[in-house]
Formats: C-alpha cells, structure tokens, sequence
C-alpha cells in the first residue's frame, strides 16, 4: 500500500510553519527562507516546504541544488502512474527515462567541483552519473576528483542515489554533512523506503511549477502535471477534494497548452497542404500516386536522417496534445461548464492535426525501413541491413517509438488511423451540444442575464460558433457548414453605401429578427463574471465565410452575392474584390491554373463584366458622398479586371492594362504615396507580357508610350525652378504643391520600375529620366517650398515630403556604379553618402533615409558610421530579428566584433523573452475561451520565431566572435566590473 505524501496534520501547524516563510519569499529574503526550510526542521519534509525551499535556491542562483532537490520530490519513493515503481531509487531507468529532461539538465549543470563537494559532504566518492557523458570522459583527469575517492571506487559510471542526492541539496551551501545526512544509506537497503504517489496538492504543484517555467523545463513540467491528473483521477491513497482537482485540471490544460507552444517547428514538404488533401474522414491515406510511388521506392539514409528531429517534435506534439484532450475531457464531466467542453472539441481537433502528420511521416519510415532487412519481421538486433547508417537510423526510429522492429509500426499507424477518424466526430458532438445547449438557454431568457440568473441569457459566443465550424470543416462536411453559418445569429455591419433602397441590409446580409442580435454587455461585470467570451458573431464574419465556404463549394453565385454585400460596406477592402473575381471571373479555378502559361484559357466573359459593372456601380456611389476620401479599391481592381485577361487568354494584347494604368496613375499619382507600390505588380506584367515584341530603339510600343506618359508627369509636375515666394502660401496652394510633389516621385518611380524589368542600360534610363541635377534641385526647392514641416527644429517627428527623391537618387547613383566598369565606382558612392547625410541633416525621423545611408556605407566598407545611423533608428523588440541584417555582416567585416556581439545578444534575449510571453498569453486567451486566437500565437511561435535565420546567424557570431571580444568597448557590461580575484591566471 502507498503513504500518503507528507503534508502538515492540521491547518494551525500548517500556518504556523510556512507564514514565516512565504513572508521572507515575499520580501526577497532567501537565506532566511533557507534557514526556515532547512533539514534540521521538523517540517523540512513536507513536500510544499520543500517546493518553496525549491523556489528559493533557484532565486539565490543554486540551480543545481534546486534542481537535486526537485528530482528528489519527483522520484524518491514515489510510483508512477500506471503502477509502474521507481522502488525509491531515483536512479531507476524508469524515472530517468520519464524525467529525462530534468535529469539532462542536472547533468548540464553539473562538473567535477560538484563532485567533489557532494564526495566531501558524504564522507565517500561523488556520483558520476550527475555528470554531462562528455565531461565525464575527462572526469579521472581531475585530480581533486581522484583524491575524492571517485576513481578509485570505480564508480564513474554509477547509477543516481537519490538518498544522497537529496541529502547533496541540503549541504550544498556549508559544503559539509548535516544532521540529516547520516539517515541516506547511500543506496543500501531501500526496504524501509516509504512508497508515495505522485504529487496532486495544487499548492505544490503552482509552487514547483514557477521553479520549472524560469528554467524551461517544460517537458517536466507537463509531465508533472499528467503524473498528478493521473493519480488524481484514479487516486491510490483515497479520493481527492473535487476543488482541488479541479484546480490541478485546468493548470494541466494550460500547461500542456504551454508545453505545445515549446516545441519546435515541423518541416513540411512543398506539397504538404493540410488533413484535406491527404487523409479522409476515416483516416484514409488520400495521398496521389506520385507521392506514394516515391515512398514505395524509399528514401536516402541522408533524408532518412533528416527525418528524425520532425518525427521527435511530432511525438512531442501528439503527446502534448493528448494530455490535453485527456485533462479537458475530464475537466468538462467534472465541472459541466461549456468552456471546458470547448477546449475538448478543439484539443481534439489539434490532437487529430498532430496525428495526421505523425502518421504521414510513420508511413514515410515504414515503407522505407521495410525495404531494408526487415522481410523476415525479425528483431532489429538480429536483421540484416546492408547500410550501417541505416542500422543505426532503425534503432532510432525504434527506441524513439518503443518498438522492436520496423514491423510493428503498420499495426501502430493502423491504430492512430482509427483515432484520427474518430476524434473529429466526438469534438462536432461535444461542440454541437455546447452550442444547441446555450440556444436553448437564451430562448428561455431573450431579455438577457439578470440579478437572478447571470449565465442563462447568453447564447453562443463568436468562438463558440467557431470551434463548431471547424469540427464540420476538419470532417469536409462544408455544406453542413455553410448551412449552420446561415443560421448564425450575428451583429449588424456599419453604414451600406448607396441608396437606402440598394439591398444593402436586405436579405443577403441576414440582419433580420431571427438572427441580428447585439452584444450583451452591459458593464464590466458581464465581462468579470462571464466564463469564456461573451460577443455575439458578427455580420462582416458571417459574410466572410459564408463567400469562401461557398466558393470553395463551386457555388460562385452565392460566394459573389456575399462579396457584393461586403464590398457595398467596406468598399477599400482588396481581399472582397479578389473574392469577387476568383467566384465571377475565374469561377474558383486556382489562379495558379487559370494564369499558367500551359492551361491559358478564356475567362467567364459574362462574369468580368458584371464584375466591372459592379465595380462601376461602386465608384458611382463614392462619387455621390460629399466630403469622403478618394478610395483607390474601386479604381485599382479595374487594372485587376485587365490583368486577368493578359494572363488568362492567349493573343490578349496590353493595350487596355496600359490605359487603365494610366487612369489610375493620373488620379491617385498626386494624391497617395503609395500609389507607384498599387501598380507596380501591373508594370511588371505589361513589361513580360510584351517580351519579343519589337519596337523603336529595342522597346515596345505599349512600354514606350507608357515611359513617355510617366516622363509628362514628371516634366509637368517638376517645381525646381518656381519662385517659392515671400514664405506665405495659402493652404490650398500648399496642398497642390504637394500634390505636385507626389506625382513628380511617382512618374520617377515608374520610370525606375520599367527600366529595370526591361533590361537596358542607363541610356535608356537617362533619356526618360530628370537627371541627378534636376530631381537635386528639385529636392532643395521642396525644402523651402513646402513650409509647415520642421522636424528639424522642433516640430512633429514626421518626414519631409521630398524625402522619397533623395532616395530616389542614392538608388540612381548606386545603379550606375553597377553599370561602370573601368572608373572608380567609389565616387558615386561617396555623392550618395553625402546626400544621404544633408537629408538626415533636415528630416532626422525618417528611417528610409537612414536604412539607405547603412546599404550605402556598407558597400563604401565604413563599419563605424553605418553603426551610429543604426542605432539612431530606435531598434527594438521585433525589429531587432528583421532589421538587424542590416549591420551585422558590416559589424564583422568592419572588426567591431563587440557591437557584433552586443547585437546578436539583444537578439538572443528577444528571442527568449517573446517564447515566455507568448507562453503567458497564449494561456490567457485560451483560458478566456479565445481558442483560435491561442493558436495562432502558439503556431506565430512555433513556425516563425523558433526557424528564424537571424536567430541562427545570431547564435553564429556570438561563439565565432566571442574570442575577439573587446570587454573596454562595452557599456555598463564586462567593462564595469572588478576582475574576481578569485580567477586563475592562465
């Protein structure tokens, strides 16, 4: 029979021991919290006094005695779930293959000197099996190590003492024997070792799992916590309070959740899209025949190889999510909340994604292993396999899996199979029910919640609806969806341009009784004392899925009915115009297909013109408002509309593209900034699509008349020489300068762009083109031109508006230097420097300016300059992984190898700190009920920041520069400490 774990007898003694030493946590005292919590107290094994003595050495910097001492709580005596014993050695191959990371991390903390003192404070040799296996190789030429005992003992290859690991914890900081330290046996007899459950107390959990998140342990930490839901749902010493396992349930939801978050990113093949494209409803393999032939015929021992860290990540995963799935399962019987019924559905749904993927890459290894010595279903130890390698890539495979012989992994992908297919159908059930359930709830109470009933009056939550969804969409039952979108109650949109009479709010945006509703929220109260979310779907989101569920469907008439309501109220929105076209135009077909250059064929003619009608229709309405905005939505999918028909029919000529190119430059040019970055797409098609065409001087007809417009534009527009006046400028004469201004850089932008995807040579480019002269004057009479803008002095930190000709220039002078062969390609560089500088000199907040003066400097080689405008930019927190490319490669060909250094920590730490808080937040929002948004940050975390280059690059330079390190050079780092006296001289 199993002891119940130590605990206090009773409340009184419980308060009267552990006040004092949460007051001494609290104010930051942790010797005196070592002094309370030491072994010559009464209460020293209680396991929350040793958790908080746990969570003070951690604090005071003895990681490693923490760390022994957590094992110590986590494996002496204790029976792990399942029955299986660690028969009180915490050396046992079970408890170190259970708690390998923890164990990995005492071994990564632990040298000869530890030994030594754990050797000391025993009164015989150190264990060795502390230690990582290659220091260990160096350990017998340690003399302290062989003075110890160590090497004569023989015992370097020693298993764990847990006895004397726990007592190491206790007599680490004296560095002799305490009191309690004659009781350890020192592996002897273990018969009177008390046999304990794991840990279930949630105070002792939360305690140890603050210690076990600074470190990073993770997999300990989920661990720990699947140990304790086990041995809570089953107990052995006797039931549980129903609180308190509550409690530990949802930590162990979230820490799971967290755990997911830690791992790394799964590396797909090109052609991997997702569950849909592979796998069926029953967990069939969909796969086409190409993918399947490859397997059959096996792959490399080098891609085999490759293969190992995703099948580790995926068994991580799966794991991880199955817990999940397990502790929400039971979190939702025991409690009845519908929250906890939605984190099941969507555990499942992930848990369902995760085995989908594993059983793609089991299915990669069995075809290929099979192939190899495995026909005779033998043993992997007795196969016969021609390549060592891929001896050795079996027995991975196999210890990762549990299995002996590649024979047994069809059985196991067999089973998981038969999990994928059922783990949807019970996550659209228990989805299904929480939504219906809440319906019900809210038809008994349409009048919302009251003093008497606050959770009767709520229906079903955005999220709620959007976990239901995607339980259909996971199963391919689209139609059932879409069918349940209809039915969504939903809140209305904002204002429907047009006539009152125009259909906005008509039908099709579903707004009528039965399913407009408004967001019941009625003070922070609702919010504080409402489980999970409480908005209502919106009518924008309906319409939005509803578009693409149909389209998808091959209902394009329904999908462009529900794109048309959306573009009458948010008429600017680009991705609702490209809706509208893929369900009209291109009737669903992947763009890809349609525009390839093998499969061109004809559009839906009837189609493009109701959508340029439509289009037409809109920009009418627009025109109709008085004192709105230009919008450019409208306008640029009319170049759209053109563009489809250049890359979709054969024959089609440019002649239209162009022309509405140049509408639209004529109307937005003066108006947008960003009006060269709408079409620029559209001038690189006109430019291909007019390849081999002949033409005067080498160039097309379209893009010669094209070039000739933008040369108007800028000749027309160009202000170098006008009188800027006495300084007075009414506000209307200072709006059309700007207007001026605008098209002047944007008729330059098209020049460069054209020029460029033609190929010429600067010929071309000068006789379209001002000259360097020209657009110089022109910036310099913007400075004086254009009052009103003085960052300079004092005014806002905003950018002069001739800063994009500066820029323009650096980009001309650099191109020619490309093109110059036989002068010295520095003096070009050197006038752009020093335009760059002037230009910093008058508008020092704007950061393009800048980025070009450190591309400019950094081909001129001059490391310190291009230094001192990089830290003027305000780098930081992201910032740091996607701008640092910048400087770094200079820093180090420039021999500043500490700013190199300094860099690459910052961004070692952003990478650190952005995995905890994306952690802490995910965890948040999926204990709000915001599930789908949680994901989105684990998956942010998972597949960008973890694979990020820049992050490598960073860890690179940092151990390659690390030796050429100037600590005088640092501020406030190395630089400002006194040398420790207690440092050999080498």
């Amino acid at each position: 029979a199993l002891s119940p774990r130590p605990t206090p007898p009773n409340e009184q003694t419980s308060s009267k021991v552990l006040h004092p030493i949460y007051q001494s946590l609290d104010s930051h005292n942790y010797s005196k919290a070592l002094k309370l919590t030491s072994s010559s107290s009464p209460s020293s094994e209680w396991d929350i006094v040793k958790a908080l003595r746990i969570h003070a050495l951690e604090r005071t910097g003895k990681k490693r005695e923490a760390l022994l001492l957590l094992w110590e709580v986590l494996t002496k005596g204790v029976v792990l779930s399942g029955g299986n014993d660690s028969s009180g050695d915490g050396g046992s191959n079970q408890a170190e293959e259970v708690w390998w990371e923890l164990r990995e991390r005492i071994q990564s903390v632990t040298d000869a000197a530890d030994l030594v003192s754990d050797g000391a404070a025993h009164g015989s040799g150190g264990n060795a099996a502390w230690m990582d296996p290659v220091e260990r190789l160096d350990l017998r030429g340690f003399a302290c190590v062989a003075r110890a005992g160590i090497s004569r003992s023989g015992n370097a290859n020693a298993n764990v003492d847990a006895s004397s690991a726990g007592a190491t914890s206790k007599t680490f900081s004296k560095g002799k024997s305490s009191k309690g330290s004659k009781h350890s046996n020192n592996g002897g007899d273990t018969s009177k070792t008390k046999r304990y459950p794991p840990v279930t107390d949630d105070t002792v959990l939360s305690t140890l799992a603050v210690t076990l998140r600074i470190e990073g342990l993770y997999a300990t930490l989920s661990e720990m916590y699947f140990q304790a839901t086990e041995e809570a749902i089953a107990p052995s010493t006797g039931e549980m309070n129903t609180e308190n396992l509550q409690s530990v349930l949802e930590e162990a939801v979230c820490v799971h959740f967290r755990s997911v978050c830690d791992c790394s990113s799964v590396e797909k093949k090109p052609s991997d899209n997702g569950y849909c494209n592979n796998h069926n409803t029953n967990g069939e393999d969909n796969s086409n025949g190409k993918s399947q032939t490859s397997e059959r015929n096996g792959l490399s021992d080098e891609q085999l190889r490759c293969k190992l860290p995703n099948l580790k990540t995926l068994l991580q995963l799966t794991t991880y999510y199955e817990r999940m799935q397990t502790s929400s399962l039971q979190l939702s019987k025991l409690s009845g909340e519908s929250l906890h019924f939605q984190w099941t559905a969507i555990s499942s749904l992930w848990y369902k994604d995760s085995l989908v993927e594993l059983v793609e890459l089991l299915q990669t290894f069995s075809n290929t292993l099979a192939m190899n010595g495995d026909a005779d279903n033998t043993d992997v130890e007795h196969s016969q396999i021609p390549s060592s390698r891929r001896h050795r890539i079996q027995q991975q495979v196999c210890s990762m899996l549990k299995i002996r012989s590649p024979s047994e992994l069809q059985p196991m992908i067999q089973k998981l199979k038969q999990k994928v297919a059922l783990l949807p159908r019970l996550a659209e059930s228990l989805s299904s029910r929480m939504v219906k359930n809440k319906q019900l709830r809210q038809e008994q109470n349409p009048q919302g919640p009251s003093s008497q009933a606050k959770q009767i009056g709520y229906g079903p939550s955005e999220n709620d609806w959007d976990v239901y969804l995607e339980t259909l969409l996971h199963q391919h039952k689209k139609e059932e969806a879409l069918e349940a979108l209809k039915g969504i109650p939903c809140s209305p949109m904002t204002h429907v341009i047009g006539d009152d009479d125009s259909g906005g709010n008509g039908a099709d945006t579903n707004t009528n009784d039965n399913t407009c509703v408004l967001p019941q929220i009625h003070d922070e109260h609702t919010i504080e004392n409402h489980i999970g979310s409480v908005l209502p779907y919106t009518q924008r989101k309906k319409l939005e899925r509803l578009s693409e569920i149909a389209l998808e469907l091959g209902k394009c008439e329904e999908s462009a009915r529900g794109y048309r309501e959306l573009l009458r109220a948010f008429p600017d929105q680009w991705t609702y115009w490209m809706g509208l076209v893929d369900s009209l135009v291109l009737l669903g077909t992947p763009r890809e297909l349609v525009c390839g250059t093998e499969t061109k064929r004809a559009v839906n003619r009837d189609g493009w013109n109701s959508c340029r009608a439509f289009a037409k229709e809109v920009i009418a309405s627009l025109a109709e408002r008085k004192g709105g905005r230009s919008l450019r939505g409208p306008y640029l999918v009319l170049i759209e509309f053109e563009a489809v028909k250049v890359l979709a029919e054969s024959g089609c000529t440019v002649v239209a593209l162009r022309e509405e190119i140049c509408s639209y430059g004529d109307r937005f040019g003066p108006l947008a900034s960003c009006c060269f970055a709408d079409i620029r797409p559209y001038l690189r098609l006109l430019v291909q699509s007019t390849v081999g065409v002949d033409g005067a001087d080498g160039i097309p007809d379209e893009v010669s008349e094209l070039l000739v417009w933008a040369k108007n534009i800028w000749m027309e527009n160009s202000q170098a020489n006008t009188d800027a006046g006495n300084g007075q400028v009414s506000a209307e004469e200072l709006r059309e300068r700007r207007k001026k201004l605008r098209a002047y850089i944007f008729a330059v932008q098209v020049v460069y762009c054209v020029t460029a995807d033609l190929g010429v040579g600067c010929t071309t480019l000068q006789l379209y083109s001002p000259s360097i002269p020209q657009m110089t004057s022109e910036w310099r009479t913007s400075l004086t031109f254009l009052p009103g803008v003085a960052p300079k002095d004092g005014g806002q930190k905003e950018i002069l508006p001739g800063d994009e000709v500066i820029l323009l220039i650096t980009q001309y002078l650099q191109y020619q230097t490309s093109c110059e062969s036989q002068q010295p390609k520095t003096h070009n560089l050197i006038a752009a420097a020093a335009l760059l500088e002037q230009a910093m000199d008058h508008s020092p907040y704007n950061p393009h300016l800048k980025i070009a003066a450190i591309g400019v400097y950094s081909q001129l080689h001059a490391a310190h300059r291009a230094l001192s405008i990089y830290n003027d930019l305000g780098v930081k927190q992201i910032q740091l992984d996607s701008c640092s490319y910048l400087i770094l490669p200079l820093l180090v060909r420039g021999g500043l190898y500490t700013s190199a250094i300094e860099l690459s920590s910052s961004i070692l730490r952003l990478h650190g700190s952005t995995s905890k808080d994306v952690k802490d937040y995910a965890s948040k929002s999926f204990q709000n009920g915001y599930l789908l948004k949680a994901k989105e940050m684990v998956t942010f975390q998972r597949e960008k920041m973890r694979p990020s280059l820049q992050l490598l690059h960073s860890k690179g330079i940092v151990m390659d520069c690390a030796a050429l390190m100037n600590a005088s050079d640092l501020n406030g780092g190395l630089a400002s400490k006194e040398p420790r006296s207690n440092v050999p001289a080498v």
